[in-house]
This record gives structure tokens, sequence and C-alpha cells, in this order.
């Protein structure tokens, strides 16, 4: 079974490069369920599912299961927020942002390893699950962020609006679960690790930009346009990948890879 759910891996590893060139080559499916990125998210939860049972844990700790969970939770949350034909030209750089993590991953070793004993509780299925969600929404903002950029649209605005609306609520929701994760394991809901630091950072970038979606734009403040809104949403995915992989990578914390 281990190396069925590999092959399950692999196989939605080829339906996200599939839609990643269609999308380049110009290519686009009737409707978004006959797409190969429907076909790869289907696949990809599949080997998800075996995975969590061989292993019995949630298959989010180490680099290669966290870059393959970013991966499904990127199209996930693009095929929540860009089902409809006007959001259909940020599937463009969304597939790309899909296929990337996943592709990523398939670089790494994939061996299962026991969980460490602070790791094992829902907690930490809540808080992480729920982290790798709001940054798969924030990474549908970034393609939509530039898709208005480039070919405007209210439908585009619309639903990057929505994904940081959505992006925010979740990781704020994961926050608290990592919170409750952190008093059980050690004694206290905060510790100063950088990757605590970076997670809050990218907590105030989104929440300032939720709530600026209430100005009017050039009334409240003559200066917040939609693109530069669009520009901000898009420019928030650098904050993401910063506390993402930056931190856990080039810094020691008990987040580190």
């Amino acid at each position: 079974m281990e190396g069925v759910h590999l092959i399950l891996f692999w196989l939605a590893l080829v339906a996200y490069g599939a839609e990643a060139g269609f999308r380049i080559a110009g290519v686009a499916p009737g409707s978004w369920w006959k797409s190969p990125l429907f076909a790869g998210v289907l696949l990809h939860a599949a080997f998800l599912g075996m995975r969590w049972g061989l292993s019995g844990h949630a298959p989010m700790a180490g680099l290669f299961e966290s870059l393959t969970v970013f991966s499904f939770c990127c199209a996930l949350a693009g095929l929540v927020l860009c089902r409809s034909e006007e959001t259909a030209s940020a599937w463009k750089p969304l597939s790309i942002l899909v296929l990337l993590p996943q592709a990523g991953a398939a670089l790494i070793d994939k061996r299962m390893t026991p969980l460490y004993p602070a790791l094992d509780t829902p907690w930490f299925a809540s808080h992480v699950g729920l982290s790798f969600l709001g940054y798969g929404f924030f990474a549908a903002g970034l393609a939509l962020g530039i898709a208005y950029l480039r070919d405007g649209g209210d439908a585009v605005y619309r639903a990057a609006g929505r994904s940081t609306l959505y992006g925010f609520s979740a990781f704020s929701a994961g926050m608290v679960c990592g919170g409750i994760w952190a008093y059980y394991a050690w004694g206290s809901y905060w510790i100063w690790t950088p990757k605590e630091i970076w997670s809050v950072i990218v907590w105030i970038y989104f929440a300032s930009l939720t709530h600026l979606k209430f100005i009017p734009a050039q009334e409240g403040w003559p200066g917040w346009t939609k693109r530069f809104e669009m520009g901000a949403t898009a420019a928030g995915y650098g904050v993401v990948l910063l506390t993402f992989l930056g931190v856990s990578l080039l810094l020691r914390s008990s987040h580190s890879f």
C-alpha cells in the first residue's frame, strides 16, 4: 500500500503539470470539473488520505508533507474562488503556483517518519491544516491580483477580496489552534520563536488588508485604488512564502524542517 499511495502522488503531479501546460499554451477546459487540475485534486486527496492512514498521523510533518499539502490547499482554494468564466484568467499563474510546491516535494525524501510526541495531538493537525488552507487562499490572491492588474474585471476583483478574507479567517483559526497546542506541549500559549513572530506579521498584514476593504477607493484615502489593493493582495504572498519556507529553512526554531 505504501507504493500505491506514492503512485497517486506522482499522478497528481502529472495532472497539475498538464493543467499548467494547457494554461500556458492558452488551452482552457470546458468546465472546472473536466480540468486536469480537478482530477489532480481528487488524486491528491486520495494520496493524503492513504498517507494519513499508513502513518497514523496527519501528513503535515516535515518538508515533503508540508510542500505537498501546500500544493493541495492552493489547488483547493483555486477551485473555490476561480470556477467562473470571469475568473478563469487567474488559472495561468495559479496552476504554476499549484505545480511548483508539488514538483519541489517530488525531489525530497518521501519516507514516512514517526511523529514527535509533542505533535501527536488533534491541535497539531488543526493548527497546520488551517494555516496551510490560509496559505492556499493567499496564493490564489496572488494569482487573482496578477489577473486583475493585467486584465481588470469586477469578478476577479471580488474573488481576490474573498481570497484575503477566507485566507485571513483560516489563518487566524490556525493561530488559535497553534496557541492551544503550544500550551499543552510547552506550557505556554506563546514562545518567541522566529516562526511565531513572522506568523504575527502575516496576520497583521492580511488583517490590515481585510480592514482596508472598507475604505472606498479614491474617497476615504485618495491613494487607495483598486489596482493598489490588488498589488497589495499579490504582494502578501511574498510575506507568506518568507514565513513558510524562509523562516523554516533558514532559521532554527521549533518549526524548522
